[in-house]
């Protein structure tokens, strides 16, 4: 084994640092955002860590300092068996027998109304996608009520939260809606909104949610000392909203006797308190059929999976797919379950 040069030592140096906070990540879905605060913060950046993680491993491949790889290979190999996969290779070949139930959610960034994408009509470019996939449920975030945007759909719930812009969450439905509402943790907090629906001898309970924004633009610098700081206070806040609102939605939902699927945008990743414990014993339809990273955002050209659909342990999934029109500063996904 050949003598570490300096710089490679002090490649190795940065290889154990990233290390550490992977492994550090195993238990961060076990910390309370209320009480843990900044150190929560880190489920934002595990994605990035896992791809160093894997970078080092490249590298001390290819300069032939193999001794060195087993730290970072020793680290992933375990991640396996305490985090989510952060990449799927295979999605798994599922032959249905029974009907199937197809879901779709899409936070549409209240149809760009402030033109931060420079596409005309984007809401007619989103109902063209919408009735092209053709969901039998479809979930939206962000939903403004705005003109000429009608959809193949008899039945909708919606529930307008920003007063400002006019937007919130909706609810779109082929079967008919036999009981609806919204959930908050507090009176003027509307975190999520449900709707009860029959398909054959089953009552499915959907629902919609959305967790508050972080705030972090991805075009904006936050390396300046102030920015830096003013961003960790602001996603430590948003992270403490989360809490409040995971718990109030986890409560309506542990009450409820139906099969559940729970669409929406998390606005944090997988390696999260927020995740851990908004799925709590739900199937991921990614993990379970999803391909690639599977992408719902885009963060400076970094793929983050932000936006999921949980289902229940007896629904199967039959396909995952996360689709790629940018018509929003998230991207849908659509699942096919049976029920």
């Amino acid at each position: 084994m050949k003598k570490l040069s300096s710089i490679n030592k002090f490649i190795f140096l940065l290889n154990n640092v990233f290390a550490t906070i992977l492994i550090a990540s195993f238990f961060i879905p076990n910390l309370i955002p209320e009480k843990f605060g900044i150190i929560t913060l880190l489920s934002l950046i595990i994605p990035a860590i896992i791809i160093l993680n894997l970078l080092f491993i490249i590298y001390w491949i290819l300069i032939g300092f193999k001794k060195q790889l087993i730290l970072s290979f020793f680290v992933i190999i375990v991640s396996f068996l305490f985090i989510p996969k952060l990449y799927k290779f295979n999605e798994v070949k599922v032959s249905a027998k029974k009907e199937h139930l197809k879901v779709m959610t899409y936070n549409v960034r209240k149809f760009n109304i402030y033109n931060w994408l420079h596409v005309e009509n984007i809401d007619t470019e989103i109902k063209k996608l919408i009735n092209e996939e053709a969901p039998d449920i479809l979930a939206i975030q962000e939903y403004r009520n705005i003109e000429n945007f009608n959809l193949n759909f008899p039945y909708s719930y919606n529930y307008i939260t920003n007063k400002n812009v006019q937007s919130g969450l909706a609810i779109f439905s082929k079967y008919p809606i036999i009981n609806k509402g919204s959930v908050g943790y507090d009176l003027k907090s509307i975190d999520a909104i449900y709707i009860d629906i029959i398909k054959k001898n089953d009552t499915i309970r959907f629902y919609n949610f959305r967790l508050a924004s972080t705030g972090v633009v991805p075009d904006q610098d936050y390396f300046g000392h102030k920015d830096s700081e003013r961003l960790i206070k602001r996603l430590g806040a948003s992270f403490k909203e989360h809490q409040k609102q995971v718990i109030a939605i986890n409560s309506h939902v542990n009450n409820c006797k139906y099969k559940i699927i729970l669409a929406g945008d998390l606005n944090n990743t997988a390696y999260s308190w927020d995740y851990k414990n908004i799925r709590n014993d739900l199937q991921d339809t990614f993990l379970e059929n999803g391909k690639g990273f599977g992408k719902s955002y885009e963060f400076l050209k970094f793929p983050l999976r932000i936006d999921y659909i949980f289902v229940d342990k007896n629904i199967k999934v039959i396909d995952h797919k996360n689709l790629h029109q940018k018509y929003s500063d998230h991207f849908p996904i659509e699942v096919t379950l049976e029920l």
